[in-house]
């Protein structure tokens, strides 16, 4: 098998013609000269431009002539392959330091025919030369390297070894390497470490050559030393990534964690640091330490963290000023969580209960969720205290009970409880209690309600603010036309006033939804995180006036937000659809904000981005739907380009993320055009347009699709009609196969981890039910035939003969892999092209590293097989057993 972790399952025979396109482009780009006219097919190129490091001397180590413990004396061949640095982190540009050399730089050198001179090298004493030169494809390539040189060599390709050359030869006998190279799109660094022997008599000269054993055009590859190209997939993934930052209460300190994949391997590491956010001085580092759960208290510069083993917990306090470390509560078994009261005099914990373990042959399920792992395990409150010492249970039962916050007088907590009930939709009840933690008296928030809600106190614990669907708190939030079913993910929030129990939703009349809320204990207002159409944006809600204002952040997207909470002072992270994420802070008083941590700038200095354009339509239903357009690097308009078609169509818009499973901006880098729409039933555009996904299941989103593609190709004259391909994952997963039942216009498909029958997937699904419940509200199998028979794509297999690739982690819970497996089948009886690859291993997202680059590979070298013509990267992937 070509690649374990994938289970390739033969394709039928697939005929699509196409022409190619952007190489040109491309290579004008990274080179900056023009091309020669003759663009012939040929086999061979000679690398003829290369950056240089001037030769260093390297005199052999003390006792080199000495027999070390293998019975060895120190040479050449030990002087090539001992590095005193890590290669993959060179990436290297003209008149740029070389940082492990001080005082010398990468420089231009000239090539002729016979290759690169390296003159000046010792003749006394051992030299070492660097050689680099960029190899930009346009396309996926495959051939051999021959690198040929007198000297002794190392060569890497990407950071990875290629092999050596460890004998010296003569100018009549130089010697040389051959290695087999594949090339995938975009741009490829070739290093070489030249090593010349004391007392060396030959020509000090490199060769090398690209023998391809395709047919290719002049702009599919080109020599450079300009490291410019476009994203790709070890943009996204390597590097040193920051996940989150926290602000200490005065805003002095933040807390920050990072973490960084370990190529080749699978494994990452991840850790924290403590730093001043004046200067960003390290305070205290928390790297190769085993802690988690890692908080600031709220009132005062100390951190707390769990740590343990043998399933044995400790909570710890760290006085960052007083440089003191103090065990809390010891050695707790379970311990899954905590909280510290306002004025941090005690804790709240949760301690997860599990029941009596039994030898199962035979398991009786206790209801639909049963089926997953740790159903049955239950959590438990706990209180505290820190001057006594003692620790005190606060609630027990069958029902798992979690904390929501506690009051700011440090009086009473807010906790809640949820329980299945499949009586009616959405199959789950919730309870909410405050509880006076003198006298244990419960006042009751909520009590076997359908529709749930997360709340926190108020700054002066007279209210909670809510959140939650338009249905909760019966229905208080509904703003939707008569007859219509809400969508309850569209989230609202709700003033709820503890002494009369009276509720007011803040969000009737404001179309984002809100994904989260902070109540600053400061200034008094709310500040909001909202899915605002394809945005995620900040607003804040004046109170009293009860007056939405959206805060300009610099981003389109913001994923994640810390408030200090005695100074107007909070911390942000996002992103453009087209600039990778940073860290800012905002000043509340003023609004102003800056950028404060960059930590990818290094890893996206030489990529190069095609812009990003709304492009928005009418349907002929009267609805507006938003989208944009992702366009190739040095996009020409008298080119024609292939399409890729992107969508959801579930709950959530497809937000202007930056990275994602489908990362728009590499589809664009590689010669496609991208259009992602936004469909009716998508949160962030009102509750209207929202409700329009309950009962739907496609059947106006696959319209509206179709109807926009056709408008979008229509209003675009560079966007190639004959290769369209499209693509969605999960619920767009299921769209795609929809559409290609309903639709000729696409030359290519992708659906992954797709629901191929409405009804196997509401039954199999760990949240199919659950999910239904508001997608499918009140109709089942029995109850609408139309919608799980009549929109389900396996029923209509039969009409789809579009190229299909159906990809799926093997270990899905979510959507089952079966539902791509019956489609599979299907369109394999009927003789239709179709592809299906398993991730093995893998659940609904495909997370593991190299599992994550193999899956990317295989979608990208399906759209250069089908939009571009261009089958050898799949053949090479895939190759017919």
């Amino acid at each position: 098998m070509k690649n374990r972790h994938l289970l390739h399952c033969v394709h039928g025979d697939i005929t699509v013609t196409a022409i190619l396109l952007i190489q040109w482009f491309f290579a004008l780009s990274v080179t900056g000269q023009p091309l020669p006219e003759d663009t012939s097919s040929v086999d061979k190129v000679m690398l003829n431009q290369w950056l240089k490091v001037p030769v260093s001397t390297s005199p052999a180590p003390l006792f080199g002539e000495q027999e070390n413990l293998r019975k060895k004396v120190f040479s050449d061949e030990e002087l090539l392959r001992s590095e005193p640095f890590p290669v993959s982190e060179l990436y290297p540009e003209a008149k740029e330091l070389f940082q492990f050399l001080p005082g010398s730089r990468w420089e231009p050198v000239s090539c002729d025919s016979t290759g690169v001179l390296l003159s000046s090298l010792p003749s006394d004493t051992a030299g070492i030369a660097w050689l680099a030169t960029y190899l930009h494809a346009g396309r996926w390539l495959t051939g051999s390297l021959d690198i040929k040189g007198a000297m002794l060599f190392s060569v890497w390709l990407d950071g990875k070894s290629l092999g050596d050359k460890t004998r010296a030869g003569t100018d009549e006998k130089p010697g040389s390497i051959t290695k087999p190279i594949k090339l995938e799109p975009g741009t490829h660094l070739l290093l070489i470490k030249v090593v010349s022997p004391a007392k060396h008599d030959f020509t000090a000269r490199i060769s090398a050559t690209v023998e391809l054993k395709l047919p290719f055009r002049s702009p599919d590859l080109v020599i450079s030393t300009n490291p410019s190209g476009t994203k790709n997939i070890h943009h996204m993934l390597d590097g040193l990534k920051i996940n989150g930052m926290e602000l200490s209460a005065d805003g002095k300190y933040y807390l920050v964690s990072y973490r960084q994949t370990l190529p080749p391997g699978d494994g990452s590491e991840s850790w924290s640091e403590i730093r001043e956010v004046a200067g960003r001085k390290l305070i205290h580092s928390f790297r190769h330490a085993s802690v988690w759960s890692i908080h600031w208290l709220p009132a005062s510069n100390r951190i707390s963290y769990l740590a343990g083993q043998n399933e044995k917990t400790t909570l710890w306090l760290l006085d960052i000023e007083k440089g003191s470390v103090t065990p809390l509560l010891r050695d707790v078994e379970k311990l899954a969580g905590y909280r510290w009261s306002p004025d941090e005099s005690f804790v709240v914990y949760t301690v997860w209960e599990e029941p009596e373990k039994k030898q199962e042959v035979m398991r009786k399920l206790d209801g639909m969720p049963d089926r997953q792992p740790g159903w049955r395990n239950r959590s438990f409150l706990y209180r505290y205290d820190l001057t006594s010492g003692v620790s005190t249970r606060l609630t027990w039962g069958n029902q798992t009970t979690w904390l929501s916050d506690i009051s700011p007088d440090g009086k009473k907590i807010l906790f809640g409880q949820s329980y299945p009930d499949f009586s009616e939709r959405p199959y789950s009840r919730q309870n909410m209690f405050i509880m006076d933690l003198d006298t244990y008296r419960l006042d009751t928030v909520q009590y076997e309600e359908p529709w749930g809600v997360t709340a926190r106190f108020s700054p002066d614990g007279k209210d909670l603010l809510a959140t939650g669907g338009p249905s909760c708190f019966g229905g208080a939030g509904l703003n939707i036309s008569p007859g219509k079913i809400p969508h309850n993910s569209d989230n609202q929030i709700y003033l709820y006033h503890i002494a009369d129990k009276n509720v007011k939703c803040l969000t009737r009349d404001f179309n984002p939804s809100v994904e989260e809320v902070f109540w600053h204990p400061l200034d008094r207002q709310i500040y909001l995180v909202t899915i605002d159409k394809d945005l995620r944006r900040l607003y804040r809600l004046e109170m009293p006036s009860e007056k939405f204002s959206p805060l300009e952040t610099g981003v389109e997207y913001l994923t994640s937000v810390s408030f200090a909470s005695k100074t107007p002072l909070a911390m942000f992270q996002g992103n453009q659809a087209n600039h990778w994420p940073c860290w800012f802070t905002i000043n509340l008083k003023n609004l102003k904000y800056s950028v404060f941590e960059d930590p990818e700038a290094k890893n996206y200095r030489h990529v190069t981005f095609g812009e990003v354009k709304n492009w928005d339509f009418t349907a002929s239903t009267g609805v507006k739907i938003t989208g944009r357009v992702y366009y190739p690097p040095h996009f020409d308009s008298t080119a024609k380009y292939p399409v890729i078609v992107y969508y959801y169509g579930g709950i959530t818009p497809v937000g202007r993320t930056f990275g994602g499973r489908y990362p728009f901006n590499i589809w664009a880098g590689n010669g496609y055009l991208v259009y992602v729409l936004q469909p009716s039933g998508a949160i962030g555009f009102g509750q209207e347009f929202s409700s329009a996904h309950v009962n739907n299941w496609g059947t106006t989103v696959a319209d509206e699709i179709i109807e926009g593609t056709k408008k979008f190709l229509e209003a675009h004259p560079f966007a190639d009609k004959t290769k369209v391909g499209c693509a969605g994952a999960s619920y767009g997963g299921f769209m795609t196969m929809l559409l290609l039942t309903r639709t000729d216009i696409f030359a290519a498909a992708v659906a992954h981890a797709g629901i191929s029958s409405i009804s196997s997937y509401w039954g199999e699904g760990y949240w199919g039910y659950s999910y239904s419940a508001g997608a499918s509200a009140n109709s089942f199998p029995w109850n609408n035939r139309e919608l799980y028979v009549g929109q389900s794509p396996l029923f209509h297999a039969d009409k789809i003969h579009t190229p299909l690739l159906l990809t799926h982690g093997d270990e899905d819970t979510n959507v089952p892999p079966g539902e791509s497996i019956q489609m599979y089948t299907a369109l394999k009886l009927l003789q239709r092209p179709v592809e299906l690859v398993l991730v093995k291993g893998e659940n609904h997202h495909i997370v593991t590293y190299s599992k994550r680059i193999l899956w990317h590979n295989t979608i990208m070298a399906w759209w250069d097989k089908q939009l571009k013509d261009q089958p050898e990267w799949w053949d090479d992937l895939y190759p017919d057993n």
